[in-house]
């Protein structure tokens, strides 16, 4: 089995790049793809340390786009295959995290007017990758641990979407400019966690992100433990995972899957397994049959 999504201390994950290698070693997986938000910085550590120890490092990221036309605030574009090295896909991450940081500086004002003494630089010090919402949520979660029961606990209340202290995303990166960027880098683009959306929304993604040049989408994902808001059991989340696999196959576009893994707080690596086949197709850039 494989991992195609997993994220490192370089973004907002908890494991370095040499733990997460670790951890998939034990698991026994034999590819796992690091697949930072908007940053290459974890690759080149895991791809040296993983010599010898029979796992294969798939160079990603999982890149922030929002596009206006479409109309929802953030999509998630998984660049897999890359090369780490590439000056374009380089300077594309850097404008996205100066727009990052802008908004998490909107989100912090925001909790300052709702009474939490919070400080921006104070919580980016926490943060040894790009700086996201899980820092600020964790910052939370320490100082006030009379509110909140976890991180989860923070977003629901307070940082999620639609949630008081939430402030959506511009200026980033388009759909279309950011798929073109994984291309030019060798990569395949890939649309992150359909399922996230409604069914129908996220079929007009599907068909969006494709007419924008994508190469295909995420089909095999943990969406009954990450996504609570879906109230999916384990069979549920099978069928999910075989409804996006049924449009791969219509579609003949490319598939991937992976756990999302950012550490304890979510998934587990490995949650949901992911047949190595979808790493041979991606490699070849066939649609599965």
């Amino acid at each position: 089995m494989i991992d195609l999504q997993s994220h490192t201390v370089a973004s907002d994950g908890e494991s370095t790049p040499e733990e997460l290698v670790d951890l998939a070693v034990a698991k026994g997986l034999k590819a796992i793809a690091i697949t930072d938000h908007d940053t290459l910085a974890a690759i080149k550590n895991a791809v040296d340390y993983s010599k010898g120890k029979n796992i294969e490092i798939v160079s990603g990221i999982e890149l922030s786009c929002d596009d206006p036309s479409f109309g929802l605030d953030k999509i998630d574009v998984l660049g897999l295959l890359v090369d780490y090295k590439n000056k374009e896909l380089i300077k594309l991450t850097e404008h996205i995290n100066k727009k990052r940081d802008e908004n998490k500086r909107e989100v912090i004002k925001k909790l300052n007017g709702l009474g939490f003494e919070i400080d921006f630089d104070e919580v980016k010090k926490t943060a040894k990758g790009t700086f996201g919402r899980p820092h600020i949520a964790k910052f939370l979660l320490k100082k006030y641990p009379d509110k909140f029961k976890s991180v989860a606990d923070v977003f629901d209340q307070l940082i999620g979407t639609g949630k008081p202290a939430f402030v959506g995303t511009e200026g980033r990166v388009s759909i279309k400019d950011g798929i073109q960027a994984i291309k030019n880098a060798g990569g395949v683009a890939i649309l992150a966690h359909p399922g996230v959306y409604s069914k129908d929304k996220s079929v007009e993604l599907i068909n969006y992100f494709i007419g924008a040049g994508g190469d295909g989408i995420e089909t095999y994902y943990p969406y009954h433990v990450i996504c609570p808001h879906l109230h999916l059991d384990a069979q549920g989340n099978v069928d999910l995972i075989n409804f996006y696999r049924n449009i791969v196959k219509s579609k003949k576009i490319l598939e991937s899957g992976g756990n999302d893994y950012h550490g304890s707080y979510r998934s587990k690596l490995g949650e949901v397994d992911v047949p190595d086949i979808v790493l041979y197709n991606l490699k070849e850039k066939k649609s599965p049959e």
